[in-house]
Formats: structure tokens, C-alpha cells, sequence
């Protein structure tokens, strides 16, 4: 057993607001390098520069569909019982140049994304045709055609256009502009490195489980939790282990995550007798920004530098209950991340919806709860998903979204609007209602 004689700290609390502890932390963001990536590997990353389009498309006007390309005028009044009837003079495939021009009272069969023929107008889709049931000619049965299903030249991009900004996050979607700008490789922003320090004696790994079944510790489930996070966050985890709360163990994994960009350190941030955490980072010159915020659960939370050879390494000082280290790491952590690695949209959505039940504050603090979405109603309902204390994980991995009642609030009424913190982002997350969605 450990002495008995009280060894609690009196340390002072800086208590700023959310709005305040973020402006801290992200005013202190700064980009990190570039490098050149290949464009099907940087899913996720940031661009570090505005691309502009190198050449224009479509290059040319093209059909829309497959269809007849004809002159508008040649079936303005083509009826069922009046069919406008052409001479089908060629074919044109995409890919192909179009050959010879359309005059009146000719048509040619073309394909999608083929270029239109000079002197057509307008494309006349297949299933408005008899399809050339007398080979050579058509017969058009309406004019609902006119003068459409043609994409004109630069309709997607011009020469010089800028088609995507620095800082834009790279997506499948974006992959593909990409390609299209004939671009093999992009300049991105690197992924900043992140080690992750869960401390604690009870802490017990996947391979001492048979120690939490006897009751002899708890599950470390915040260090894997948060290096998903990190991975989410376009970022690379680095596991440093457990540090036992012991100082010269804490040395040493704090020496061990040395080249990395920041480093989370997770429990021994309150005021406990054993919160080695804080002392140990002093005594290596950390400088500490802030400690504890506004808010819960995850008030004693902590923001600083420490030195390390020619640099500062950032520094998260996380509280230990999992469902605290994961707000603090949402509400703090992965916009620094996002913003170190170049990207413009670091918050996540947030969705107005509405209460399900009655929503308690603390009234001094803001606080966030874990709450499921009802997606069958416009605006989503949002469900307490059980018990909210912060050492919960189940209520945790069963939320949606984190509802904000802010410290100026000490309740939200059931049926009254509630902001929540969208979290669901992995593939397969349930779509959610159409609704009022503004940006944070």
C-alpha cells in the first residue's frame, strides 16, 4: 500500500470557455511541410496549393445521350401522328471526330459523350424514335428534344479556371477532379505525427483481460480509441504504451515520443496524489498554456509546449474516464490536427434538432451529451443514450452526436431545439433527415 499522507495538489485553474480554449490552441496551428503524394494515396489529406484546370471540358460540344443529333427545326412539330422523317446520313461513337455536317432533314446516330456534328442542335433520344425501323431513316414521334442534351465545350472546366483550393480535403470525389486534371501526383499537406500516452497502474492491455475479469484493473480503451481518432483526423498514431505511474517510466515514454509532432497524454492531469503527469512535463520545461476548461464532462484538461532540441512539441494533456479524453479530443484535439495539416474545414457539423426529453446542464459549464438520432423526423430527434457519466464507454459507442446545452443554459425542454455535434462519419452511418445543418 502507498503512504498515506496526503499528497493532493493546490494547483490554479485557468477555467477559460470552449470558445476561449480553442482560440488558444488553434492560434498557436501552424501548417506543417508538403510532399508530393500520388493522387490515389492522399484520401484524406489537404492540398497545399490552388489547382487550376489544364485543359477544357468537355473539349468539345457532346451528346448527352444516345440518341439522333438533328437540327431543331427539323422536328419542331413532330407528333405521333405526324413524325418528322430523316435521312440518317452516319454514326458518330465517343472518341470519334464527327465527319460530315447535318443539313436539313438529316440525322445522325450518336452515342453518349460523343461530339455533336456541325449543324445539329439538338439530340433526339432513342425512345423518342421507330429506331430506324426502315433502315437509312428515322422517324422522330416528338419535339420535347429541341435544342437539348447537348453539353457544351467548357461546360465542366475552362483553361486557367481554378478548380480546387489549398486547403481543400481530399475526398473520392476530389480524387477524381484530380485525374481529370491529368495530374499523377499533388502537392499535400504532411499528416502530422501524433503519440498517444495512456497513464495509469490500473490500465491492463488486451493480454492481462483475465486481470479486469478478476476485478484487478480496468480496460485501455482510451489509447486505441483516440489513435482512430487520429487516423480520422488524417493524422498518424503513435503508440508509446502504457506509462505506469511511476516518474522515470514517465520519462521515458515522454523522451520516446520525441520526434513526434504532438503528444497526447492521457490521465494524471488532475489533482490526485498519483497525477504524476503534470509534474514530470514541468520538470522536462513543459509550458503550459492553460489547464481546465468550461465544460463537462473533460474540465481538467491541459494545453502547453514542451521543448524538444530546435522545436516545440505540442501538448494535449487529456483527462483519463474515456468518455472525457473523447470530447476533449473532438472538441480540441482533431481541430489542431486538422489545422496543422492544412485543411480549411476543421469542426465538425453540427445538426439542429430536437429534444427527445429533457436535457440538464451543470449551468456554469457546458455540457455535452451523448445522444442517438431519430432520422425519421424533420428535424431529427435526439435520445440520451443512457447514463452520462464520463467514465461510461457503451453510451458512448452508441452516440450519434454530442448535444450541446451551453453553460448559459441550465436545461433544454423536451420538444425545444438542441445543437448536436455530428460524429457519425464512417462508412455505413445512417443518413440523417433533410434539416437546418450549419457549419461550427
Amino acid at each position: 500500500m502507498k503512504s498515506q499522507e496526503s499528497r493532493f495538489e493546490a494547483r490554479s485553474a485557468d477555467w477559460l470557455s470552449l470558445e476561449q480554449a480553442q482560440k488558444v490552441i488553434l492560434s498557436s496551428a501552424q501548417p506543417l511541410l508538403s510532399e508530393e503524394v500520388p493522387i490515389q494515396d492522399c484520401l484524406g489529406r489537404s492540398l497545399s496549393k490552388d489547382l487550376v484546370a489544364r485543359a477544357t471540358l468537355p473539349p468539345w460540344n457532346n451528346s448527352a445521350m444516345d440518341g439522333y443529333a438533328v437540327r431543331g427545326e427539323d422536328i419542331a412539330h413532330a407528333r405521333p401522328s405526324t413524325p418528322a422523317m430523316l435521312s440518317v446520313t452516319g454514326v458518330v461513337h465517343a472518341g470519334e471526330q464527327p465527319g460530315a455536317s447535318i443539313g436539313q432533314g438529316e440525322a445522325i446516330r450518336i452515342m453518349t459523350g460523343a461530339p455533336i456534328p456541325p449543324g445539329a442542335d439538338s439530340v433526339v433520344r432513342v425512345e423518342d424514335t421507330d429506331a430506324e425501323q426502315t433502315p437509312g431513316i428515322v422517324r422522330v414521334f416528338q419535339n420535347r428534344d429541341e435544342r437539348r442534351h447537348i453539353r457544351l465545350a467548357g461546360q465542366d472546366m475552362e483553361v486557367g479556371d481554378q478548380v480546387l483550393a489549398a486547403g481543400t480535403t481530399v475526398t473520392p470525389t476530389t480524387v477524381g477532379l484530380l485525374a481529370a486534371l491529368g495530374m499523377e501526383n499533388v502537392l499535400a499537406v504532411k499528416q502530422p505525427s501524433v503519440a498517444i500516452l495512456p497513464t495509469g497502474d490500473e490500465l491492463r492491455t488486451p493480454e492481462r483481460y483475465d486481470e479486469v475479469q478478476r476485478g484487478e484493473g480496468v480496460p485501455e480503451s482510451n489509447g486505441p480509441m483516440l489513435a482512430a481518432g487520429v487516423t480520422g483526423a488524417s493524422g498518424i498514431p503513435l503508440s508509446l504504451g502504457i506509462a505506469s505511474d511511476d516518474p522515470e517510466t514517465l520519462r521515458t515514454r515522454i523522451f520516446n515520443a520525441t520526434e513526434a509532432d504532438v503528444l497526447i497524454t492521457i490521465g494524471g492531469a488532475s489533482m490526485g496524489e498519483a497525477d504524476l503527469v503534470k509534474r514530470i512535463l514541468e520538470e522536462l520545461g513543459f509550458e503550459q498554456d492553460f489547464w481546465r476548461v468550461r465544460i463537462r464532462p473533460g474540465s481538467p484538461f491541459g494545453f502547453g509546449r514542451l521543448p524538444r532540441e530546435d522545436r516545440y512539441q505540442t501538448v494535449f494533456s487529456l483527462p483519463g474516464n474515456p468518455t472525457s479524453a473523447f470530447v476533449t479530443f473532438e472538441l480540441f484535439v482533431r481541430p489542431f490536427l486538422l489545422a496543422i495539416g492544412g485543411h480549411r474545414r476543421i469542426f465538425r457539423r453540427t445538426l439542429r434538432c430536437q429534444a427527445a426529453e429533457l436535457l440538464r446542464g451543470p449551468g456554469d459549464l457546458s455540457h455535452f451529451l451523448r445522444v442517438r438520432l431519430d432520422s425519421s423526423t424533420v428535424p431529427p430527434k435526439a435520445h440520451i443514450t443512457g447514463p452520462q457519466g464520463s467514465g461510461l464507454i457503451t453510451t458512448l459507442a452508441d452516440a450519434d452526436g454530442l448535444a450541446v446545452v451551453s453553460e448559459s443554459e441550465v436545461e433544454i425542454a423536451e420538444g425545444d431545439p438542441v445543437d448536436v455535434i455530428l460524429l457519425a462519419d464512417t462508412p455505413g452511418a445512417e443518413s440523417y433527415a433533410k434539416s437546418d445543418f450549419a457549419g461550427r
